[in-house]
Formats: structure tokens, sequence, C-alpha cells
């Protein structure tokens, strides 16, 4: 199977997942997506793909552990059944370098600014007025500029992170994405991220002047 192929079958698995959800969950609801277009139903679905990996990042969740340790209990489950099936027969029907950058950007932590805008409802004119009042942050992987997921999300109240941001002044981009995800103190402590997410606003503000004083550059 070609890398093509094998890219398109994986999109498709996804979609089907999805799909599959929806209905389960909100069978109403999933009907009424019937009505839009398929354009405005790509739209929406792409925007809630970056909020949910936004909120991922705010909260530290490695989805790709998740889903690997997801694919491994299922092989456990699906090796336990097939035991009690030829034991007991048929059981019961049961219902930042360049590589960092390119790592962050395959996650979708990290969105393109013209992709960041789409799903914020920006527009370009904004964004750049919004990054330069310190009210978001960039920087570059490649020749692109990227802007955090983790804006997307309404987890975080957008002052308390323009407080923090400006706070950390003229840190570039890169550093300021490390701030924001790294551990504050000791180790297996929350991010400043978790801690915004959780309204300790003076103690973010606190570690940012410690980490300008640390790194001022």
């Amino acid at each position: 199977m070609t890398n093509t192929s094998l890219e398109n079958a994986r999109i498709e698995h996804v979609i089907r997942r999805a799909a599959i959800a929806a209905v389960i969950f909100d069978p109403v609801g999933a009907k009424a997506l019937l009505a839009f277009s398929d354009a405005e139903i790509g739209r929406r679905f792409k925007t809630k793909l970056w909020e949910v990996v936004g909120v991922a990042t705010i909260y530290n969740l490695d989805l790709p552990a998740i889903r690997n340790e997801e694919q491994s209990l299922s092989r456990r489950i699906d090796r336990a059944s097939k035991r009690r099936t030829t034991e007991h027969g048929p059981p019961n029907a049961t219902v930042l370098g360049s590589s960092d950058g390119l790592s962050l950007v395959r996650q979708g932590k990290i969105l393109r600014a013209i992709d960041f805008c789409e799903a914020a409802g920006l527009t370009e004119k904004k964004l750049n007025k919004n990054v330069a009042s310190g009210r978001l942050f960039s920087f570059d992987v490649g020749r692109e500029s990227y802007i955090p997921a983790f804006f997307l999300p309404s987890v975080i109240d957008r002052n308390d992170l323009a407080r923090v941001i400006r706070r950390l002044r003229d840190a570039s981009g890169s550093k300021k994405w490390e701030f924001f995800t790294t551990p504050i103190g000791p180790e297996g402590g929350s991010t400043p991220l978790q801690l915004l997410a959780n309204k300790e606003v003076k103690r973010v503000l606190v570690a940012a002047e410690g980490f300008m004083k640390r790194s001022p550059n």
C-alpha cells in the first residue's frame, strides 16, 4: 500500500469512527447535520478538532500515548475474549528545534496562521493586532508562522493568558511555548496552562517572572 493510500485509509477510518460516535451519542443531532453543506460540516469538524487538541495541550494530555494504550487494551481484551471463547464456547453478545516544531505541527498543537484565523473567526489583520498587543503569540517552524492551538478553547480566560504573555515580555515565541507547557516546580507539577485553567493566575505570573530571570532571551 502506498503512503497516499495508507493516509486515505486512515482518514476514512477516523471519519467513520466520528460518524458512528455522533450517531451513538446524539442521533437527533447527527441527523440534523445532514441539512448542512459538505463544506460547512467540514469546516465545523475541523474547527472542533483544533479546539480539542487545544484542550489536550492545556491539560498536558499525551494523545498518542492514550491512543496506544487504548489499542493495547483493545488487543488484551481481544486475546482474553478469544481464550474465553475457546474454553467456554461463544460468549453472550455485548455491545521545538526543527524536529520538535514539526512534531507539534503533526500533533495539531500549533496551527498555521491562516488555519488559526479560520478556526478562531479572526481576520489576518486582527490576528496580527492580537500578537502585537500580547494577547497571542506565534513562532516560526520552517518558513511559516504558527499559533498555539491552546488559544482556541475557552478553558482559560483570554485576559489571564494575555497578562502572562505580557509578563514574558520580549521572550521569543518558542520560549513562551516552553514556559506555558513545562511543569512548574518539582517533577510532576502542573504546567502554567493547567494552573491558569484552575484560575491560579498569581502563581503563574510569579513563575513567569522567575522564568524571565533565568532565561532573559
